[in-house]
């Protein structure tokens, strides 16, 4: 008598961070993260897409063979916000695949290295300012209240157990600042991003692809207008 089996498909899922200081991909297999490539932020818009086609050559697949994007809608840089979710609406679009989207926020709470602690995510902001959430950590970390925006001064006066963002580390020297909670710098997110997913078993809503979340006014002026 013979045996039938049929094979599982074991999803093939990108993920993209490119509001952050550090641009990060990462790539995961039936929710083990098989590798990450990271760069410096600002070189995301011509650098992003060879190096999704990198990351995705170390794990021997190739974009046509993703089954879901996931992708980080920010708070974050405004020039690498929008080319991060453009390309994934792109792939979204282009391959029919599932994506999604989680907060910045949600992914740097999800660094934390313990649970039961109170978190708050930061992500610098513009003239000394910070973009702020708080969480309380456990398998998939929940929110506190709404984002807010605090002076370093107002983040370092924070009662938590743990503040994490990218340029803590260069604030919270005695020299400079002294901080009330414990800090961490983050690592790349994109790996940590799909860990949260994984975790989360939520449903792919490509909507955040549009919606990117800036939580900031635009520095730069308006031109004036011409008389």
């Amino acid at each position: 008598m013979t045996e039938n089996r049929t094979e599982v498909h074991a999803p093939t899922i990108l993920a993209v961070d490119t509001g952050s200081p550090v641009v990060s991909v990462a790539v995961a297999r039936n929710g083990e993260v098989l590798a990450e490539r990271q760069s410096p932020s600002g070189r995301s818009s011509p650098g992003l897409v060879p190096m999704i086609d990198a990351l995705l050559s170390d794990v021997d697949s190739e974009v046509g063979e993703l089954d879901g994007i996931l992708a980080l809608r920010g708070p974050g840089s405004f020039t690498g916000l929008r080319v991060g979710l453009a390309t994934c609406l792109g792939l979204h679009q282009a391959l029919g695949v599932p994506a999604t989207t989680l907060t910045t926020f949600e992914a740097i709470a999800a660094v934390s290295p313990e649970a039961n602690l109170t978190v708050m995510a930061a992500v610098e902001s513009i003239r000394q300012t910070w973009l702020v959430q708080a969480f309380r950590t456990d398998v998939v970390a929940e929110s506190l209240g709404d984002p807010r925006i605090l002076s370093t001064d107002e983040l370092a006066a924070e009662r938590v157990d743990l503040i994490i963002g990218f340029g803590l580390s260069d604030i919270s020297r005695p020299a400079n600042q002294s901080f009330r909670a414990a800090i961490l710098e983050p690592p790349p997110l994109a790996s940590h991003a799909l860990i949260l997913q994984e975790r989360r078993q939520g449903e792919w809503d490509p909507s955040g692809l549009v919606r990117p979340l800036y939580l900031q006014a635009l520095s730069a002026a308006q031109p004036a207008t011409a008389a």
